[in-house]
């Protein structure tokens, strides 16, 4: 399905761009060019990232794992 009119990006594109690694709006942007014309796309591209996986984008590898009372 094309997500982005102005710049005939489909979902499968994002996702695939998301699975690369580009899990912000403007990586997607930089990426693809989808949701840099209009803008009207930008939500929809949002709830596509979130499919591939919320807690991805909120994980950091610099945040140590909790540790245990001793």
């Amino acid at each position: 399905m094309i997500v982005c009119l102005c710049k005939g990006v489909s979902s499968r594109t994002i996702l695939d761009e998301a699975r690369r690694g580009h899990c912000t709006v403007k990586q997607i942007r930089q990426s693809c060019q989808a949701g840099s014309g209009c803008g009207a796309c930008v939500r929809q591209i949002r709830q596509l990232l979130e499919t591939v996986g919320p807690a991805r984008h909120e994980r950091s590898e610099t945040t140590p794992p909790a540790s245990e009372p001793s």
